[in-house]
């Protein structure tokens, strides 16, 4: 990979320019939300993620189907040091909702790089301890009703997509895409959304959402919501 590439990333942590230019080393170019299954395949196939561009989705459910966790990921994001340690019974859902372009970088060669410079232990912890509040905030999040997952998952839309500062925020997302991250059926989804609409909140249009005003949003979630 190049120079001026490495010097675009967002690194998760201060890292030697060595350093950055091993990883690199290994990066590889990955188009479209696909390969992020690998996420929770075997070793052989695991590894990080970098998104360079494009909004994406992975949802987790148990054995039983129970929804356990969603996570919403955006431009500049590091994604997998958490799953990519653990071997659950669990299943992964994603969703592509702009196109993504991203480097991957394999668990294996990483392994190796850290055999023989620690650092990359540094850069693996600082993406798990980056992720692992989102995630918990995900599983906590299950605990609450319907409206309350789906104002949620609006703002982490925004957040991701690095919009809040806008006087109205545009989402192009369908409900049934938003059914599929809150784990919601699309009528209860329609119906909170309806009423989000009434009160103000958001405006509906065909195939995309309009957050009209993302701090009243924020501070109605926050009156409903200790995380």
């Amino acid at each position: 990979m190049t120079l001026a590439l490495r010097k675009q990333i967002n690194w998760p942590c201060e890292l030697s320019e060595r350093t950055k230019a091993e990883i690199m080393d290994i990066a590889v170019d990955n188009q479209g939300i696909e390969k992020y299954s690998s996420l929770l395949a075997d070793d052989s196939e695991r590894g990080y993620f970098y998104c360079i561009n494009g909004l994406g989705t992975f949802a987790t459910t148990s054995a039983d189907n129970r929804p356990l966790a969603s996570f919403i990921f955006g431009k500049e994001m590091w994604i997998g040091a958490v799953a990519v340690e653990i071997f659950p019974k669990i299943s992964l859902y994603t969703n592509e909702l702009e196109p993504i372009n991203s480097l991957f970088f394999p668990k294996c060669e990483l392994t190796e790089l850290a055999n023989i410079n620690p650092e990359i232990y540094k850069f693996i912890y600082s993406i798990m301890r980056r992720n692992t509040p989102k995630l918990v905030q995900g599983m906590h999040l299950s605990f609450y009703g319907i409206e309350e997952r789906i104002i949620h998952f609006l703002l982490e839309l925004v957040r991701a997509k690095r919009m809040i500062d806008l006087p109205a925020i545009e989402l192009k997302i369908t409900q049934q895409q938003l059914s599929e991250i809150a784990n919601v059926s699309r009528p209860r989804v329609n119906e909170v959304l309806n009423k989000l609409a009434e009160d103000g909140y958001i405006d509906l249009v065909r195939g995309k959402m309009i957050i009209l005003d993302y701090t009243r949003l924020s501070e109605l979630l926050a009156l409903r919501v200790t995380m």
